[in-house]
């Protein structure tokens, strides 16, 4: 997507950064301050002579309650004196996270996707996209008959492109299923998982739209326009690279979500260990150990249907880039959405703009302008032209609706970032407190371990609402250059 500075002050209210609290402002990871930069899950560590963007291992501090480095694995002891590991304890996400990526296959062996290379590699090698600057220059070269073919051929691979998406979709939508919206960051992931699946079946609408549009131009070609054509075919590739982006930060989600999920999942194992321990010492019954048995096989099995969703939203995102499935990525960081970006923005003029650049409005304008230039003696012209005056004003109308609704959603998503980030402030302090207790004996290591779990869950609930609003960020931009959903709205 074109970078893009939005003018003035914003039209009401002005939105501004959330700041920390002072409760939590020492505890806040760098990682996730919006003005320290990135706003998403850090890179894997990476050998020497890799790119500058990748970002470097952080520094290794020693962590007094564990008895271990951050970074490594923790060790759990039961009453009984077993002792096995959970990956876990004491880690942040930022650590958690590149313990991962070094330990399973999936994360390890991919290669690294920068965000910013998502519209690069769309423009350069989708399908969609070259097929369509073939058939532009088709017809500027008047060869009608080969521009037809070229055109159908354009028709063949969007539908190809529309199937792929539709998959994406799908995929985005499973992996939703295995979401708990009572715990504590699951609301947000469902929310945003869900902005997802809205935003992929929004572009598919419009991409069979046009579908049904270029079929009726094959007709219509020896009345050759060049301007109609330039303006379909740039308006589908901007499409296809904001899916393309869409389908990156939904591959973010499921990965955060994939990250809490394995650690659930390490959790709900140290919980089985301790009611088995407790039934041995007859603490607990046998339908106690079965309901944290029931959890622990639960869990497993949805971290085993979040990784092969991994996989196939991949495979599908590889299609959209113009790239070969089965390649293997690792995603980078998304930009900060920073109070001067907002700060930028102005309802009024930024419509203004959008709407000249439209191409929905444009296909309307045109269609009144010919109208009005059939023959005068023609029967119904006067209802024809006022039919295609009233078409133009209900999608300038539902235009600027959507648009309005964009500007408020950004509010709206800074404001959660906030809550969420008061509410990573207030777990954070009690995981320390849990810390503190844990190391005088007053509370089992287990009862700090779910302390600081739900610590990670809130963490991991301040990355998801960071996402959430660059993914609205990003179609409000888009928005402003005109590529927007008149059919309904974020």
């Amino acid at each position: 997507m074109k970078t893009r500075i939005c003018a003035a002050v914003l039209a009401g209210a002005m939105l501004t950064a959330p700041t920390a609290g002072a409760v939590y402002e020492s505890r806040m990871p760098a990682w996730l301050d919006p003005n320290a930069g990135a706003v998403t899950t850090p890179t894997a560590p990476q050998p020497a002579g890799q790119p500058p963007y990748i970002q470097q291992t952080a520094p290794t501090t020693w962590m007094p309650s564990t008895g271990q480095l951050s970074g490594t694995p923790g060790m759990v002891t039961t009453n009984t004196g077993e002792v096995y590991p959970t990956y876990w304890l004491g880690m942040s996400t930022e650590e958690a996270t590149q313990y991962l990526m070094q330990q399973v296959p999936m994360f390890a062996s991919a290669e690294m996707l920068p965000y910013e290379q998502v519209e690069v590699l769309v423009r350069a090698q989708n399908c969609t996209v070259l097929a369509n600057r073939a058939t532009l220059k088709s017809i500027k070269a008047v060869d009608i008959d080969r521009a037809i073919a070229d055109l159908q051929n354009a028709i063949q691979n969007m539908e190809q492109a529309v199937s792929s998406m539709q998959d994406l979709a799908s995929n985005v939508a499973l992996s939703l299923s295995t979401v708990n919206p009572m715990i504590n960051n699951g609301q947000a992931t469902l929310v945003i998982g869900s902005a997802t699946t809205v935003l992929l079946q929004s572009n598919i609408a419009q991409m069979q739209a046009q579908i049904t549009q270029m079929r009726e131009q094959v007709k219509e070609l020896k009345k050759t326009d060049y301007e109609p054509y330039e303006r379909q075919f740039e308006q589908i590739e901007n499409q296809l690279v904001m899916a393309a982006q869409s389908a990156y930060i939904g591959l973010m989600t499921l990965q955060q979500n994939y990250l809490m999920t394995a650690r659930k999942v390490d959790f709900a194992e140290v919980k089985l260990r301790e009611m088995e321990t407790r039934f041995a010492l007859g603490q607990v019954s046998q339908l106690n150990v079965d309901e944290v048995r029931r959890a622990h096989r639960q869990a497993s099995s949805a971290l085993k249907t979040l990784e092969q969703t991994l996989y196939n939203t991949k495979g599908d995102l590889s299609v959209l880039l113009g790239r070969d499935p089965s390649r293997n990525y690792m995603l980078g960081t998304l930009p900060a959405v920073t109070p001067d970006m907002i700060m930028r923005m102005h309802l009024e003029s930024d419509l203004a703009d959008a709407m000249e650049q439209s191409y929905d409005i444009y296909k309307a304008e045109k269609a009144v302008q010919n109208a009005q230039d059939l023959d005068k003696k023609e029967k119904g012209r006067k209802d024809k032209i006022r039919a295609a005056e009233y078409t133009l004003e209900g999608i300038e109308a539902t235009f600027a609706q959507n648009f309005r609704k964009l500007f408020r959603t950004i509010a709206e998503k800074n404001r959660l970032l906030s809550v969420a980030q008061e509410d990573f402030g207030e777990r954070a302090q009690a995981a320390e407190a849990a810390k503190l207790r844990y190391e005088k004996g007053m509370i089992s290591r287990n009862a700090y371990l779910e302390a600081d779990v739900t610590k990670s869950e809130a963490e991991t609930g301040v990355l998801l609402a960071q996402t959430e609003l660059y993914s609205a960020y990003m179609q409000y931009q888009w928005a402003c250059q005109g590529v927007l959903n008149i059919t309904g709205g974020i």
